[in-house]
């Protein structure tokens, strides 16, 4: 019986844990996504897409293809605020950080 009860809590754990990896690494992808500015700062795009037309993102640069891959701004954090992702860019031009809302 005691056995048992080791078998089931190690089982648990393994789930609980896989389910944490995976959720985190679901948080961090900007594939095919779109984003819309809802910080104070303007002057960077209002809406951002990511896929294989507009913008993609590499080792926390995100990259303009409409402008021959031309690097635009770095990823200070992505987070969730009341259930939904928030991404935070500094412009590279600018060095002025803009709030984003996934949509």
């Amino acid at each position: 019986m005691h056995n048992s009860f080791k078998m089931r809590l190690k089982f648990l754990l393994v789930i609980l844990g896989l389910s944490l990896f995976l959720c985190s690494c679901k948080n961090k992808s900007l594939v095919n996504s779109i984003w819309k500015n809802c910080g104070d700062n303007t002057g960077l795009k209002d809406i951002l897409v990511f896929d294989d037309t507009h913008n993609f993102e590499r080792n926390d640069t995100i990259y303009s293809r409409l402008i021959i891959d031309s690097p635009i701004a770095v990823i200070n954090q992505i987070d969730i605020y009341y259930g939904e992702r928030r991404l935070y860019l500094k412009r590279l031009s600018d060095q002025k950080t803009y709030r984003f809302c996934e949509q």
